[in-house]
């Protein structure tokens, strides 16, 4: 048995808790990828086994480990959660306090600055003046003509100076949220090889059932809840990834 992903659990930082919350969704569904297959077997010592058909056997034991299909997908729905949460938490750009009627209108002057600056000064406005380049980066890049590539690299490096340790430890939280979604898809795995299931339209047949009641609380869709996404799709950062570096 590989110790890949128990050593990587055990990294995870318990005072963190979107990590500690990520370790107990890991450690239940490490258990699960483990143990599927026993756990259908199972189906074999009932008085009934010799007595079913094909199909019949197939059933029960997709009924024996229908609560790990339940299981998986609320993992799914937790970690659903948990990326909407941090997303709403991200640290935003510190802007002028709302009685600073001045620096309103002196970010104002550069701001229009810039837009008045050639295009190839304006894809350099990293180089500006810092106050300048601070202007710029509190508001949308359309204000001051920027393209939004250089707005983002500003907006970075204001986060990075102004919140880089939070940066870098919501980046740790995202890191292992992936790790995660990877455990959670093995751990799909396992429990479709153990019920037998040879195609996605088998699956939804047979899980979409089960777990429906879950994912209508959760607000969730059975298609987009096991669609494999882009890791760019995944990622709550976005435009923030290179300020936690």
């Amino acid at each position: 048995m590989s110790k890949f992903w128990p050593d990587f659990i055990n990294t995870l930082d318990a005072n963190r808790p979107a990590q500690k919350q990520v370790g107990e969704i890991m450690r239940l569904q490490l258990g699960i990828k483990h143990g599927a297959k026993e756990k259908a077997a199972g189906a074999e010592k009932s008085p009934k086994w010799e007595h079913l058909n094909d199909l019949g056997r197939k059933a029960a034991k997709r009924d024996a480990i229908s609560d790990y299909v339940k299981s998986n997908a609320q993992a799914r729905v937790s970690l659903r959660k948990l990326r909407a949460e941090i997303k709403s938490s991200l640290p935003k750009l510190p802007g002028r306090e709302k009685d600073d009627l001045a620096g309103v209108l002196q970010d104002q002057e550069y701001r229009a600055y810039v837009r008045g600056l050639p295009q190839e000064q304006r894809d350099l406005a990293q180089r500006l003046h810092p106050d300048i380049a601070a202007a710029v980066a509190r508001a949308p890049a359309e204000l001051s003509g920027v393209p939004a590539s250089v707005h983002a690299e500003l907006v970075n490096d204001m986060l990075r100076k102004t919140h880089g340790a939070e940066l870098a430890k919501i980046a740790a939280d995202v890191a292992a949220m992936e790790m995660a979604d990877e455990l959670i898809r093995e751990t799909d795995k396992e429990i479709r090889a153990a019920a037998e299931v040879a195609h996605s339209t088998d699956f939804k047949v047979w899980a979409k059932p089960l777990v429906d009641p879950l994912l209508a609380d959760a607000g969730a869709d059975f298609d987009e809840l096991y669609r494999r996404q882009e890791p760019e799709a995944l990622s709550v950062l976005g435009p923030l990834a290179s300020a936690a570096e």
